[in-house]
């Protein structure tokens, strides 16, 4: 009779443990997923963000950084795949879910409410928004790799890549929505599940006493609230800890032994969380030599007179890598004042530091370009003076009345004029760019008449011109046009780059100048029909006293006619683009802001 009354009792109390065990497994298996989608987001909004930030700055670091955000969805995308499989690839699965940034805990939960409800609705439903966003993520990776390889080609603007990029927004648009309905779709299946949990253990119940049913139901539903809460803490703690690169450790100062988490862990170079390790074997295997005296000095100091203390140190990792570490920390004392445990939180500053480190180097660097500047224009003031003298006395001798030179003293004497020139004009070629690096000020700029300015120009090199047989064409707008300029440097300008759009053309090539206005700029573009430039030289054509291999050819120069011509425009307010194909020639354009044109300004005046 006792077995009769306690018999039914205790089976539906196992059939509740039972059915409690599974549904918390099945509940956190789901929690899991909203976890991992979680994850999945942030990696695919990170990688589109360090996707954008890398074509803005084309640094190849932050593709890097796209690549390892994007690590993470595809992780899921492989365990998706595997147990996707006939029969599934558990080993695959659980190696995915890991690399996808899920707790290894979750792992396990996660495969088996894949593999046993991935034919019920909400589970089917799940997977196949997952699929389709995994198909959209494959997009991106494509699109990714396709813009890469335009900017490690060197385009900056072509209409593909410009196609390309206007692809970006509604991608990740898409996938947005699909993380949403996704994440929908889970909480539907939590709340259905919940649902049904509740309904069989009310029926299972109804043989029990209303007491102990009220007693279950109220355990159950504190649970779920403490169960939900603690989700929510973790979850935030998470996200504030994953995005400062922070870990956690605490040292019992009575045993030495230390436990950290697995962030903390990984800061070391250690595969966390690890507990029970010697603080004192850390300390001498990993700080760095040069810190670890002063390291044990902060220590003993922070046991000594407990407060909040921040300490920074250097990590000898195997390979000789070098970490930067920052801990904050405090100390715990018991009823007898006594410190009993030390607590705090790591994290990596490499990269504050090496910023720092970077920077002075800038600013060391840029003391020396100044040093530099100013050491050639004083050696260049010192030089024009002695050499004006020299080109004096040898045009005096070339045409002195009295004692008449031979025809071959003549020529020599016009190769000492030729070669003076050229130092006199690379003299002042220096004292042109050293006065435009030391001034940081734009220069003073006015309404100027394009034409005028052109034609001014055109009259400097058409001898040069003739000499070399280039034709030149000159295509004015059919309105006037004023651009806001200096006008003696704008003349300089033009004569720059007309003379080398001549001198570096083939023999019967031609030079074209093109002016047009779009909205409030002024193009106008130098075009000639020489050698043109490879890519890798179009990026070293702005580097002074680097002619980008003319250097070895009849063509004389200094180097630094386009290096003034750019920093020129720079200080007009606008800008120098170079577009240049091998085989072909090369095109100069330069923009300017357009101005009213004089007789408007006079009208207005």
């Amino acid at each position: 009779m006792r077995w009769l009354m306690i018999g039914p009792f205790l089976v539906v109390v196992a059939l509740l443990a039972t059915l409690a065990v599974a549904s918390v497994d099945i509940l956190s298996a789901v929690r899991a997923y909203v976890g991992g989608e979680s994850l999945w987001s942030k990696g695919q909004k990170d990688a589109v963000f360090y996707l954008n930030r890398y074509i803005d700055t084309h640094d190849p670091v932050d593709y890097l950084r796209f690549q390892n955000a994007l690590a993470v969805p595809l992780g899921d995308r492989r365990a998706r795949l595997a147990l996707g499989q006939d029969p599934p690839d558990i080993d695959t699965a659980r190696l995915g879910f890991l690399a996808g940034g899920n707790h290894p805990d979750d792992v396990e939960g996660m495969i088996d409410l894949f593999l046993r409800f991935r034919r019920v609705s909400f589970m089917a439903d799940a997977i196949t928004i997952w699929a389709a966003a995994d198909d959209r993520l494959a997009d991106l990776n494509l699109l990714a790799l396709q813009v890469h390889e335009h900017i490690r080609a060197g385009d900056s603007g072509s209409p593909e890549l410009q196609v390309l990029l206007a692809g970006l927004p509604e991608l990740n648009t898409r996938l947005t929505e699909l993380e949403e309905l996704f994440s929908a779709t889970l909480g539907q299946a939590s709340r259905t599940a919940r649902r049904l949990v509740l309904i069989i253990t009310l029926v299972l119940a109804a043989g029990l006493t209303a007491g102990g049913l009220s007693l279950t139901a109220y355990m159950l539903r504190q649970q779920a609230e403490v169960e939900h809460a603690l989700r929510e803490s973790n979850e935030r703690w998470a996200l504030a800890a994953e995005a400062a690169g922070m870990g956690l450790f605490e040292w019992d100062l009575h045993s030495g032994h230390a436990s950290v988490d697995a962030r903390a862990a990984a800061l070391y170079g250690l595969h966390g969380p690890v507990s029970g390790v010697e603080l004192s074997a850390l300390t001498r295997d990993m700080v760095h030599p040069e810190d670890a005296a002063r390291f044990r000095a902060a220590v003993s100091q922070l046991i000594a007179h407990p407060a909040p203390a921040t300490q920074r140190y250097r990590l000898l990792l195997p390979g000789g890598v070098v970490r930067h570490i920052e801990a904050i920390a405090n100390v715990s004392r018991n009823s007898d004042n006594v410190g009993v445990r030390m607590v705090g939180v790591l994290r990596d500053v490499s990269d504050q530091i090496r910023a720092a480190e970077l920077q002075l180097e800038k600013e060391a660097a840029e003391r020396a370009y100044r040093a530099k500047g100013e050491f050639l224009s004083r050696v260049s003031h010192e030089l024009r003076t002695p050499l004006n003298a020299v080109l004096g006395f040898a045009q005096l001798v070339q045409t002195d009345p009295v004692d008449v030179p031979t025809p071959a003293q003549k020529q020599r004497m016009g190769h000492v004029l030729d070669a003076g020139r050229h130092l006199l004009s690379l003299i002042n070629d220096i004292l042109d760019l050293s006065s435009l690096d030391e001034s940081a000020a734009p220069l003073p700029v006015v309404p100027v008449a394009l034409a005028p300015a052109l034609q001014q120009s055109l009259s400097h090199v058409e001898t040069l011109a003739r000499t070399q047989q280039v034709a030149l064409e000159v295509v004015l707008p059919e309105r006037a046009l004023c651009v806001l300029a200096n006008a003696r440097r704008l003349e300089q300008v033009f004569t720059n780059l007309l003379s080398n759009a001549i001198k570096y053309n083939r023999v019967g090539g031609e030079v074209a100048v093109l002016c047009e206005c779009v909205d409030d700029e002024v193009r106008v573009t130098v075009r000639d029909t020489g050698p043109g430039l490879r890519p890798d030289q179009v990026e070293r054509l702005f580097q002074p006293f680097n002619r980008v291999g003319a250097e070895f050819s009849k063509v004389q120069g200094s180097g630094l006619g386009l290096v003034i011509t750019q920093q020129l425009i720079k200080h007009m307010g606008g800008s120098l683009q170079v577009l240049s194909t091998v085989g072909v020639g090369t095109r100069m354009v330069v923009r300017l802001r357009a101005a009213p044109l004089l007789d408007q300004v006079a009208v207005a005046t």
